[in-house]
């Protein structure tokens, strides 16, 4: 209860100051024994995740005086599990996995960041090595082999299959000779470039940030594909989580670039900003898994293959 009217004595100084909330501090009740958990996926491997996502955990524990801990999944499929089981409080979720949840549980999206360019949307990419010989040309790449991410992501999976039912190909994964799952966009990345695979899928802005940070790559990795624009990992809560809670945390990330403090965190996050997210911006993803025949009720979250 304390906490409670911690949160409600800080959305009240924010509307009647007109101040910030990400500078504001609950009272000095004990609201630091209460923790929020935030889980986020394995898109890249865990040190960059880990080293990415603590100057936010801990921005967002100052401002909201509780403990933000976040917690980081191991695998793609096990999101769900934590909110139906209430072991997480909310989740950074890409946008497939999103849309499979919110279908049978009730999430909220909050926000999403911003890259230093203003983006906050992402494609999936299709690569191959420049020397592979390689084109658009999907007959091309029957039988050769490729790195795909996880069946629950919009880049690593439900773009590709689409991709090639738009071109006859309902038979996606016995298309190709050998299909991979490697559990993270820049392990996919790798594997095309390591020349483990033929073909890769991705999402651009690690595409594009795995290049940039080895510049060398630019002439070796040509994108043959690359799909519409759907939103990037976006901040969603448990709907029964506190309305008060979920207003304050939206305010406080989408006004972190107005503050000196706020802008630093940013800037580690590799973010100009945070900006709210609806749900409606992801009803052409759910027309693309339409077009797959995908129930989004009972399609799964993981394969046992």
């Amino acid at each position: 209860m304390k906490f409670l009217v911690c949160f409600l004595s800080l959305l009240m100084l924010f509307s009647c100051n007109g101040k910030s909330p990400d500078i504001e501090k609950l009272s000095h009740e004990k609201a630091r024994e209460t923790t929020i958990t935030i889980a986020i996926l394995p898109e890249q491997n865990v040190f960059e995740q880990k080293k990415r996502y603590r100057p936010l955990a801990e921005y967002l524990s100052n401002a909201l005086d509780v403990n933000v801990k976040i917690k980081l999944l191991d695998s793609y499929g096990s999101i769900y599990d934590e909110i139906k089981n209430r072991t997480i409080d909310g989740a950074f979720f890409g946008s497939f996995n999103y849309i499979l949840t919110r279908a049978r549980a009730d999430i909220e999206p909050l926000a999403r960041p911003a890259e230093t360019t203003g983006r906050s949307n992402y494609r999936s990419l299709i690569f191959t090595r420049k020397d592979s010989g390689l084109t658009s040309d999907i007959m091309k790449w029957k039988g050769k082999k490729i790195a795909l991410v996880h069946e629950v992501t919009t880049a690593g999976y439900i773009f590709p299959a689409w991709h090639l039912k738009k071109h006859g190909i309902t038979a996606f994964e016995q298309y190709f000779g050998k299909v991979i799952f490697t559990g993270s966009h820049d392990a996919a990345i790798l594997s095309v470039l390591k020349g483990q695979t033929d073909l890769g899928a991705a999402k651009d802005l690690i595409f594009e940030k795995v290049l940039s940070e080895n510049p060398a790559m630019k002439t070796e990795l040509i994108v043959l594909a690359s799909s519409l624009e759907v939103p990037s990992n976006t901040l969603c809560v448990r709907s029964d989580l506190d309305n008060r809670i979920k207003t304050a945390l939206k305010n406080i990330l989408i006004s972190m670039h107005t503050t000196p403090e706020g802008r630093e965190v940013l800037a580690a996050f590799s973010a100009s900003k945070f900006k709210g997210t609806a749900d409606s911006e992801y009803d052409e993803l759910r027309a693309m898994a339409g077009e797959l025949d995908i129930n989004l009720k009972t399609h799964p979250f993981t394969y046992k293959r």
